[in-house]
């Protein structure tokens, strides 16, 4: 609870910068302790932002940021639809693989039960049909 309450403080603080004012947000569930805890980081950011001066990137550097950002996602896609279709093909071929093995138990299974029976409408060797 200490902590969530230190955390809400530092962002409040950090928004009351955001909009040019200073000095400590109003936090009634903070206590003395928690106060001085944070006093510290809540100067420094005050100096830090009277010392830093905002910056515009140029258009340039924007545009070519940008430029950059959509190669940058392009490569990325193509190399995640490779992949994916690497892992599709090893996929298939693993099963088709299980399939051919199932396959050849499923014939020698059958072999195996059937071999001394006779078929119906068939002669048996070495006897005659009348």
């Amino acid at each position: 609870m200490k902590d969530r309450i230190v955390a809400d403080l530092l962002a409040a603080h950090a928004d009351r910068l955001v909009e040019g004012q200073a000095g400590p947000a109003a936090f009634p569930d903070a206590s003395a302790e928690q106060l001085a805890s944070v006093e510290m980081l809540m100067q420094l950011a005050e100096r830090t932002q009277r010392t830093l001066a905002p910056v515009q990137p140029s258009p340039t550097f924007v545009h070519q940021l940008g430029r950059q950002l959509i190669v940058t996602t392009s490569a990325s896609r193509k190399a995640v639809t490779w992949r994916a279709r690497n892992a599709i093909l090893v996929i298939a071929a693993a099963l088709g693989s299980a399939v051919s093995v199932a396959s050849a138990v499923g014939i020698v299974i059958y072999v195996i039960r059937h071999r001394g029976r006779v078929r119906p409408g068939r002669a048996v060797s070495g006897s005659v049909a009348r």
